[in-house]
């Protein structure tokens, strides 16, 4: 016999067992499609997650935060002694609780991002730049026009900012001297459409950061009961009336030991005890160019979370990241002890944990959406793991049905196996004819298979985006997380091929070894 005598011998075999091909084929149909739907995603929805969360440079995005710095081994051994008799877990539980208390007790040193941290960090290989978040409460004074208001720090390149900008431009650089007002602040100032607003693009602002002014003023309302109130010129007089009282204190009639408390709680400024008293000067001025004015967020973009950044949202008032840095740095307590946290960008997602390790050697807090992208990554890869094994048991299921199918077949064809082999057909031929019925099954199903999973990948696709958009609250656009590429496609149909084949190995060497005159007698 030919090859292609023996592969139309096989098809004529399959046309005649329709009912038995058929169920055969649906569970080739199934197997084949779980797999292949399982593996196109399993590819598809990770690059897409890590190509929507790369848009906008957030897998780049290190946030950064202070810290405590706290040494254990300062404890006092007996303050942490625990009862030997207690569980081992529960006494290393009430050791950490107790190393907590002493903390809150005894306090700790605050890691903070200072101006030499910032710049270390900046100094990191890999490290593009990095934001401290900037949010103060200022005035705001133009002409006649004043405004108390929150100011942010925004980056020059970014692209939602570029959108908000009503009249004039955004940022050239983020270390240039200009500001953006809000709106709010042209419309309380008067100036209500794009034509008056474009007055105010050029003009001068100062802007003023007033601090300790309020502090003492509200201590001693609280401690009179809080019914004193004081006016501007009533804390201004205040403060600069407790700013003399280093230079008091060892005039005052009082005991000794009140006296060195006043002295602690008010020490001296003067390096001579002679020098004549200068006030302090808690108002810091700095005057800005005003290069455009942006809108507040539409109930749209705040409904999708489209935002400028996690705490400028609502500013009155928008610098460049640099020069607002600066100018907080002024600012006596943030020059101590620091920025309270700060975003480091990255050159590539690959270094970001090189980076955020020697962050965090550094004595900060640190956090990217990296160890996120990777959680929903390491599910999907689970997910699909568990969906290709239930393809697997699928297409062995089937193949079990189709060795079943043969073994039926080679009972019912016994006679025409013995007419065969008295014709001249070898075993070996035998043999080939029963393997090709089972990889034509395999083929047939398995090309059914990718013809129905093309029909089915859109609506598929946009399932699984819709479902992701909701769980990531990520708007994915045209992103494709179902791509059939030709390898897979191979793939999958090998497999049901081979599966199916090797389902008809028994089958045919039975069929191929059974003796000729036994069954030519077959009825």
């Amino acid at each position: 016999m030919k090859f292609l005598d023996i592969v139309s011998t096989a098809l004529l075999g399959i046309r005649r067992q329709k009912t038995r091909t058929a169920l055969s084929l649906i569970g080739v149909v199934i197997g084949s499609l779980m797999l292949l739907f399982a593996l196109a995603s399993r590819s598809g929805v990770q690059e897409a997650i890590m190509r929507v969360f790369s848009m906008n440079k957030q897998l780049r995005q290190i946030e950064v935060q202070r810290n405590w710095a706290f040494d254990e081994d300062a404890i006092p051994e007996e303050e942490l002694e625990v009862d030997s008799e207690l569980d081992e877990a529960l006494r290393w539980r009430i050791r950490q609780m107790l190393i907590r208390q002493w903390q809150r007790e005894h306090g700790s040193e605050s890691v903070g991002l200072t101006r030499e941290r910032i710049q270390k960090i900046e100094e990191l290989k890999h490290v593009q730049n990095i934001h401290p978040q900037v949010v103060e409460n200022v005035k705001l004074v133009s002409g006649q026009n004043e405004l108390q208001g929150f100011c942010a720090a925004v980056a020059a390149d970014n692209e939602v900012l570029r959108e908000r900008i009503l009249v004039g431009k955004t940022f050239k650089s983020d270390s240039e001297n200009t500001i953006l007002l809000n709106e709010f602040v042209a419309w309380s100032w008067g100036f209500t459409s794009h034509t008056q607003m474009r007055e105010l693009i050029g003009t001068k602002v100062t802007m003023e950061y007033r601090y300790g002014e309020e502090g003492v003023a509200y201590s001693l309302s609280r401690r009179s009961g809080g019914d004193v109130e004081f006016s501007k010129e009533e804390i201004i007089a205040l403060n600069s009336a407790l700013d003399r009282i280093p230079t008091m204190i060892d005039v005052l009639t009082l005991p000794e030991e009140e006296r060195a408390v006043l002295k602690k709680a008010f020490p001296s400024r003067a390096a001579d005890p002679d020098q004549a008293f200068e006030p302090i000067e808690r108002v810091i001025t700095q005057e800005f160019t005003v290069a455009g004015i942006y809108r507040g967020p539409t109930e749209t973009e705040m409904n999708d979370h489209v935002q400028l950044g996690r705490t400028d949202e609502f500013a009155e008032f928008l610098l460049p990241i640099k020069t607002a840095t600066e100018f907080a740095l002024r600012i006596p307590f943030v020059e101590k002890s620091g920025f309270y946290s700060a975003t480091v960008l990255v050159d590539h997602e690959s270094h970001l944990k090189d980076v955020s390790k020697q962050i965090r050697e550094m004595g900060f807090r640190e956090y990217s959406l990296i160890s996120m992208v990777e959680l929903i990554q390491k599910q999907v890869r689970q997910v699909t793991l568990i969906v290709s094994l239930v393809a697997i048991f699928a297409l062995v299921i089937s193949a079990v049905g189709i060795a079943n199918t043969m073994v039926m077949s080679v009972v019912e064809r016994t006679r025409e196996i013995g007419i065969m082999k008295a014709l001249g057909a070898r075993e070996g031929q035998i043999q080939m004819l029963f393997l090709i019925e089972g990889a034509l099954i395999g083929l047939i199903g398995g090309l059914c298979a990718l013809a129905i999973g093309l029909a089915i990948k859109i609506p598929i696709e946009s399932m699984t985006i819709s479902i992701l958009e909701s769980e990531l609250n990520k708007t994915f656009g045209q992103q494709q997380v179902i791509e059939f590429p030709l390898w897979l496609l191979a793939l999958v149909l090998a497999f049901s091929t081979a599966v199916t084949t090797l389902a008809t190995i028994l089958p045919a060497r039975r069929a191929a070894r059974i003796d000729p005159i036994t069954a030519l007698r077959h009825d």
